[in-house]
């Protein structure tokens, strides 16, 4: 069967941007903070709807890197 990845998404922009930041702050929840980032930011960067500069990934790499789960929350929960 072949593999429908390649299909684009139906969902909205919010609705996908949701399940994103779910994931990944089930992720943090879970004491795994630097797969949350890296889960939030790839969502980000793939989706074709997302205009950020990819700087603003920064914030959420420095934050996971110096364990500070606060920050890291506030990463994921900032994107609208």
């Amino acid at each position: 069967m072949p593999s429908l990845s390649h299909l684009p998404s139906m969902l909205t922009r919010e609705e996908h941007l949701k399940r994103s930041k779910e994931a990944a702050l089930a992720l943090l929840s879970a004491g795994r903070m630097r797969e949350a980032v890296s889960s939030i930011m790839t969502d980000i960067i793939q989706s074709p709807s997302s205009a950020l500069p990819h700087e603003i990934h920064a914030f959420g790499i420095c934050a996971a890197a110096a364990g500070d789960t606060r920050a890291v929350r506030e990463y994921i929960e900032g994107f609208i």
